[in-house]
Formats: structure tokens, sequence, C-alpha cells
């Protein structure tokens, strides 16, 4: 099956084949809001990450579920090695093919990123797959799988595929991933987008800040309209949120190729995706809820086809 999405322009490929609009959450999401609704501060964030790193950089995307950022690094710059880290087996799969069926060289990797290395829980979330955790608790979970976590200082070192850039968003359990990437980060100087949750009260802030003290790093929020404020630290804002962390501080150039990013990304609209295949998405939307299900899904799609016009 074949679904494409467009991509900025100025990139090595005009869309990105996501293969089907129905099987995970990422892939609806993209179904629904395409490129111009995911996420795309930090989207632009990276975008704008990679054009500065020059051709032959290498991009590490710890917690990658679908592969979308691989995929975008791959697509529209020229790294020399781009690893995926995704310990879902299910989803590493969906990754896999997503690279495969647009010809893109990404290193899938069923692992997840911890402070140490070792056998642990990835816990399945029941209401979706983009929060499966290594943390219990985390969302409400009636299964889970075995996944080998690893350091990613070891693994960068094993691999030789040291970091110019790195994302990480791994459901919670962000301050024990850079904790394990300690020395990457005061050798390599990466710079790295990391998601911050608004859970247990600000703690998780305080953890990610915990991990990186000492290293020199400054911290943006990455909000809908960043006002590039500097500080020592992600901090807790009160809702969830990517941080952006830099090992100098932020300059104009930087903050002008955001902004170049994200008008670019704007226009990667619902419209310009392939026409919905009917029959398999109502199919997929009977399967999740019903009835009601698959007039809320074509309403959302309608929705976010108006908003596109």
């Amino acid at each position: 099956m074949t679904y494409r999405i467009a991509l900025p322009v100025g990139g090595r490929l005009p869309s990105l084949d996501i293969i089907d609009p129905n099987s995970s959450a990422v892939q609806r999401f993209l179904r629904r809001e395409a490129l111009a609704g995911y996420e795309p501060s930090t989207a632009a964030a990276l975008l704008a990450s990679f054009g500065r790193a020059g051709a032959g950089f290498s991009f590490v995307d710890v917690g990658a579920n679908i592969g979308l950022y691989s995929a975008l690094c791959a697509a529209l710059f020229e790294p020399s090695h781009v690893l995926a880290l995704e310990p879902t087996p299910s989803i590493a799969a969906i990754a896999r093919q997503i690279a495969d069926a647009n010809g893109l060289t990404i290193d899938v990797q069923e692992l997840a990123a911890s402070s140490s290395a070792r056998v642990a829980s990835l816990h399945l979330a029941d209401a979706a797959d983009v929060s499966n955790s290594l943390e219990s608790g985390f969302k409400a979970s009636e299964q889970s799988v075995e996944v080998q976590t690893v350091r990613l200082d070891d693994l960068i070192e094993s691999t030789h595929a040291a970091p110019l850039v790195m994302k990480i968003d791994v459901e919670g359990h962000e301050a024990p991933a850079l904790e394990g990437a300690r020395t990457v980060l005061e050798r390599r100087r990466p710079v790295v987008v990391v998601e911050v949750l608004n859970r247990r009260n600000g703690r998780l802030a305080e953890a990610i800040s915990a991990a990186i003290a000492g290293l020199g790093y400054r911290a943006y929020e990455l909000a809908p309209q960043p006002t590039w404020d500097e500080h020592d630290g992600p901090v807790s804002v009160g809702e969830h949120r990517d941080w952006l962390l830099l090992p100098d501080p932020i300059d104009d150039a930087f903050i002008e190729a955001w902004s170049r990013w994200s008008e670019r990304l704007s226009a990667c609209t619902p419209d310009r995706s392939s026409r919905l295949p009917i029959i398999r998405t109502t199919l997929a939307a009977f399967r999740r809820g019903g009835v009601s299900e698959v007039k809320a899904s074509f309403d959302r799609f309608r929705r976010a086809s108006r908003r596109a016009t």
C-alpha cells in the first residue's frame, strides 16, 4: 500500500510514502493533519539543526516510533548515518517499511535508551502506541514486552556514529536516557531535542535538568511561537513541550532557519497528501470504535481539508 504526504520544498524528495494511513497512531495523525500539524515547532528545530550540520553528519533518533524524523532527515538532507531506536517490535517494523518504501538508508534498531544495559519491560499503552514506556504506570497498560536497553554512550561508540543531532522522546524515561549519553554530550556536543512531559508535578523536567547539569547546555522551550529565552535546563511550563538543548547560545541564524522551515512545513497540508483510501480507512476506523469512530474519523479529515484550503 502507498500513502504519500507532502514534504517541504527544497529537499531531495517531494513527498514521503508512509505506506498506510491507518496502522499506527502517528500514521493516522499524518493522515488527518499531514506534516503541517505534526509537532511543527519541533520539526522546524530539527530541520534547522540538520541544515546547519552540513553534509555527512549523523542523527540519532531515540524513541523514533515510525521513524518520521529519521525519514525527514534522510529524505531532505545528506547525512552519513541515521540511527533510529524504537523498542516496540511492531512499530519498528513500520519504520523499516517506510525507510525501504522511500529508498532511505536508516538503521532501525529495536533498542530502548536508558542509563544502563539490561533487559527491561516495555509497557504497551492501552490507548495509543505512542505512549509505550519503560516507566511502570506511565499510562494504563495491560501488556508488556521484554526489550533490551542500552546506554547511548556505548551504542554510539560501537557504531562510530557520533551524532551532531539527537532527538529523545521516550515517554517519561528521558532523564535516564540522557544519563546514559553523558559522555557523548560532553565530548561530541550534539544539538538535542528532548520531550519534557508535564507529569509528576514537574519532576520530569527537574530530572532532565539534573541529567545535563554541568555540561554547559542551554535550553530553549519549543513553544508554537518560541521566545528563545535561555534556561540552564528544561523547566515545567504547565503542559507537554519539547525543548531544544544547545551546547552554545542560540544565534540569529538558527532562529531565521527555524522560521524558514516553519513556513515550509505549514504548506505541507492534508490536501497535498494522497487521496484517502476510503474502504481501508472505514474498516480501520470501525475496528477501532465502531460507527461512531468512522463518523469521527471522516469529520476530522473534512475539518483538516477545510483548514488547508
